[in-house]
C-alpha cells in the first residue's frame, strides 16, 4: 500500500509544480475545495436521502466512492506538490466514514493527515469538514457552530465549522470553514437563508476577535455569493487590499475572468478564502505570502463545455450519466509562512470561556 502511495505521490507532482518548492519548504498550505457529493454508498439511517446508494438514481457504488476519493486524494497533492496543503477545508462531505476512507484507503494518512467534523442538520446529510496534517498543525479546541434558520424554514442548513489551533509550533490560528446555503429554488428567494449565515459567522469572528483583535484567522467556504456581495461588505465588514474591516477578502489577488465554478456562460467566485488583516499587516508571526494565492484549475479538473463554450469543471455525473470527474468547484489555496521572532515572547492563545467554548450563538 506504501509503495503504491509513493507511486500515485510521485506522478501526481509535477516538476513544474515543484521547481520553486525548495524555498517553500516552510511554506504552511491552505486549500478549500468544495467537492460535491461526497456520499457514502451505503444506505445511512440519519439520512433519508437514497439517491447516492447502489439502488438509488446514481447507482452510486463502493466502486464509484472510492474512485472519487482517490480522485480527491490526487487534487490535495497536486495543490501542493512537494510540499502537500497543511490545511484542507472540505464541504459536501456526508460522513466521518467517507472522511476515514479518504485518509487510510488512499494514503493521506501517510502524511499525518487527520480530519475534524460534525454531523450536522442538513437535509442532504452534507457538511463540512477540515483535514490537517497533524505535523504541521495541533489540534486545541473544535466545535460545530449551528445556523439557525429564518423562521418558518422547514429546510435545515449544515452548521459552520470552527477550529482552533497551533501552527509549526509558531502561533495560534482560528479557522472557521463554512457552507452558506444554496441557491437553489432563486436567488433571491433563498438571499434571507445566506443572510443568517453571514450573520451567524460575523458573530463567531466577532467572539474570536474580541480575546484578542489580532488574532490570525481563516474563513474559508463555498458561500453560494459573489465577492462583491453585500454579505461580505457590509455583514462580515470583509474588505480589500487598502480598505478597512477586520477580515480581508483575497478576490482582488484572483485572476479576472476565471471563477470556481461555471454556470453556464459565465464562472463565478463562490469558494474563497478570507483572512484576517493581521495576516496581511505585517506585525504577527504568521504572515500570508500574497503570491500564493490561486485557483487550482488543473486541466484533469476541466473539460470542455460543448454547450456554452470554453471549459467547464469535470463533474462525476452530467445530469444522472456517471463520469467520473471531480466536482462542480475548482479548489482555491494560499500559502502562510512563519516569521522568526524572540522566542522568549511567544504568543499566547486566546482564553476560553468555562466551558471551552465559544459560546451559544443565537
Amino acid at each position: 500500500m506504501r509503495c503504491l502511495f509513493f507511486i500515485v505521490l510521485l506522478y501526481c507532482c509535477s516538476p513544474a509544480l515543484a521547481a520553486n518548492d525548495a524555498s517553500k519548504e516552510g511554506a504552511f498550505g491552505v486549500v478549500f475545495y468544495n467537492v460535491e457529493n461526497l456520499f457514502d454508498f451505503r444506505v445511512d439511517s440519519l439520512n433519508p436521502d437514497r439517491e447516492f446508494t447502489p439502488g438509488g438514481l446514481r447507482r452510486w457504488t463502493r466502486r464509484r466512492m472510492m474512485d472519487k476519493l482517490r480522485g480527491i486524494q490526487r487534487v490535495i497533492l497536486q495543490t501542493g506538490a512537494w510540499n502537500p496543503p497543511a490545511l484542507v477545508g472540505l464541504c459536501e462531505v456526508e460522513n466521518s466514514r467517507v472522511l476515514q476512507l479518504l485518509l487510510y484507503e488512499t494514503g493521506l494518512a501517510n502524511l499525518q493527515y487527520r480530519f475534524v467534523h460534525f454531523d450536522s442538520p442538513d437535509s442532504r446529510g452534507m457538511d463540512v469538514a477540515l483535514l490537517y496534517r497533524a505535523d504541521r498543525f495541533e489540534v486545541l479546541h473544535s466545535e460545530a457552530v449551528p445556523v439557525e434558520m429564518v423562521e418558518g424554514e422547514q429546510r435545515p442548513t449544515r452548521d459552520l465549522l470552527y477550529v482552533k489551533g497551533v501552527v509549526d509550533a509558531c502561533d495560534t490560528l482560528h479557522v472557521v470553514v463554512a457552507h452558506w446555503p444554496s441557491r437553489y429554488g432563486g436567488v433571491a428567494a433563498t438571499h434571507k437563508k445566506r443572510e443568517k449565515a453571514a450573520h451567524v459567522t460575523r458573530m463567531l469572528v466577532d467572539q474570536v476577535m474580541e480575546k484578542n483583535e489580532d488574532a490570525p484567522l481563516l474563513l474559508m467556504g463555498d458561500f453560494n455569493e459573489s465577492p462583491g456581495s453585500p454579505l461580505f461588505s457590509e455583514v462580515l465588514g470583509a474588505g480589500v487590499s487598502g480598505s478597512e474591516g477586520q477580515l480581508m477578502s483575497l478576490a482582488d489577488r484572483l485572476p479576472s475572468g476565471s471563477g470556481s465554478l461555471k454556470y453556464r456562460y459565465a464562472w463565478q467566485w463562490f469558494d474563497q478564502i478570507l483572512i484576517s488583516r493581521s495576516l496581511m499587516a505585517g506585525h504577527g508571526t504568521l504572515q500570508l505570502d500574497p503570491s500564493s494565492v490561486r485557483l487550482f484549475d488543473f486541466d484533469f479538473l476541466l473539460e470542455k463545455d460543448l454547450k456554452y463554450g470554453g471549459r467547464k469543471p469535470f463533474r462525476s455525473y452530467q445530469g444522472m450519466h456517471y463520469q467520473g470527474g471531480f466536482s462542480d468547484h475548482l479548489p482555491v489555496g494560499l500559502e502562510l509562512f512563519c516569521r522568526p521572532l524572540n522566542k522568549d515572547v511567544l504568543p499566547q492563545p486566546f482564553e476560553e470561556t468555562e466551558s471551552g467554548r465559544l459560546g451559544h450563538i443565537e
